[in-house]
């Protein structure tokens, strides 16, 4: 997901700008938390699973429910911190996105339409095939992560809208000359702005799916998880760390304490609701991103994960260069890494692992992680990859021919 949230590249409109090595950090923890989440999805619905290895396996999924909300986040801070002002062009950077981002991702949606019928011995394109497969480039239905990619490809559609509506705001709260004033009044929006996606969260969740609708309504009630309003608070935190990121970085430093304390108050909390919910059986679902509780966990675990990543950043050790990798291919690996776990599901589909389906889950996962990303990059390297790597691929061809005149 790199091209997603890319902090910095041939393409930045301003050269000066400070490189911002903790989003490198978060985005390299978000793909590998995502692996994880995706890998234990593929184990826990097995028939073979005993309760108390499904149990296990939830608790671990509340851990790492951050990966997709915080790409959102970053999503936002990249773009506020980049072009966040009125007088930067913004049309060619959406041109590059759209060849970044969802080329990439047309691409892939083929390989995962051939995929799908090739393991369930169906004809490639069938005639009546046809309306589901132009589907596949607005809801996406056979790869199963890829709803992500139309959901954030969104707000690059419309953050021309954000930043008009943020300098409308920053016209407010930047009338007082007084800096603690300034901050009060954002401090007040942004509150009133989670109250606002709280009870929209709630209405999601325990409303609308008895909401009684046909035609337009019904259909954006169906596909809400890939319309980006129900995402957008994410989004607009990290407008605010964006552009206010020194002040944030303090803010997060200084709430640490407070918000690990949060959050580890609503992961019990979340624990106690699946188990609650699920009864004989654990049913993930019940933890959906779009509910009031997982709004407010991950919220506050977004404030710790940052307020750690700046702790990590300070010790260079051989884990922030491994984050940082993975960051920087996590788009590609993104893309490839459901094909990976779909195969070794495949594989092991009538091998029994009783009592054994947590260490299973987390080794997948460690296999399809580094596999992913080894396969991003060298994807990268290939005439053509970026069409499937996204920028990931541009950038190291830029870099070669940088290299390469250099040389000469």
């Amino acid at each position: 997901m790199s091209q997603i949230i890319a902090t910095n590249g041939a393409a930045s409109p301003r050269t000066s700008l400070e490189r911002v090595d903790e989003w490198g950090l978060l985005r390299g923890l978000s793909f590998l938390a995502i692996v994880m989440q995706h890998s234990l999805g593929e184990f826990i619905y097995r028939s073979d699973i005993l309760f108390p290895d499904a149990v296990a396996m939830a608790l671990l999924y509340h851990l790492i429910r951050y990966g997709t909300l915080t790409f959102v986040f970053l999503a936002g801070a990249i773009l506020f911190y980049r072009y966040g002002r009125r007088d930067r062009r913004y049309a060619p950077v959406l041109v590059k996105r759209i060849g970044d981002i969802y080329v990439p991702f047309a691409c892939w949606t083929v390989l995962y339409w051939i995929l799908t019928k090739t393991l369930s011995h169906q004809p490639l394109f069938a005639w009546s095939d046809w309306p589901t497969f132009l589907q596949q480039f607005i809801a996406p239905t056979y790869g199963y992560h890829l709803w992500f990619v139309v959901m954030i490809f969104q707000f690059y559609l419309f953050f021309p809208l954000f930043r008009a509506a943020a300098s409308g705001i920053g016209r407010w709260t930047g009338s007082s000359q007084a800096e603690r004033t300034k901050f009060g009044r954002i401090g007040l929006l942004i509150l009133l702005l989670a109250i606002v996606y709280g009870w929209l969260m709630y209405l999601s969740y325990y409303r609308m799916p008895e909401w009684q609708t046909s035609g337009l309504w019904k259909t954006l009630l169906d596909y809400r998880t890939y319309e980006f309003p129900y995402y957008a608070f994410y989004f607009v935190l990290g407008g605010i760390c964006g552009t206010y990121l020194e002040k944030w970085r303090g803010f997060v430093l200084k709430m640490l304490p407070w918000s690990t304390l949060a959050f580890i108050g609503m992961y019990l909390w979340m624990n106690l609701d699946l188990l609650r919910s699920s009864g004989e059986q654990i049913n993930l679902n019940y933890s959906t991103y779009l509910k009031p509780s997982s709004f407010i966990a991950v919220t506050f675990q977004i404030l710790m994960l940052y307020g750690w990543a700046l702790l990590l950043q300070k010790q260079k050790g051989w884990w922030t260069k491994l984050l940082t990798l993975c960051g920087k291919y996590s788009f590609g690996a993104y893309l490839s890494h459901a094909m990976l776990l779909t195969g070794i599901a495949v594989l092991t589909r009538d091998w029994i692992f009783p009592g054994w389906h947590l260490p299973v889950s987390v080794l997948t996962a460690l296999f399809a992680a580094p596999t992913a990303l080894l396969l991003c990059a060298g994807l990268s390297r290939l005439p053509g990859g970026h069409w499937l790597t996204g920028g990931a691929g541009r950038n190291w061809r830029l870099r070669k021919g940088t290299q390469g005149s250099a040389k000469n």
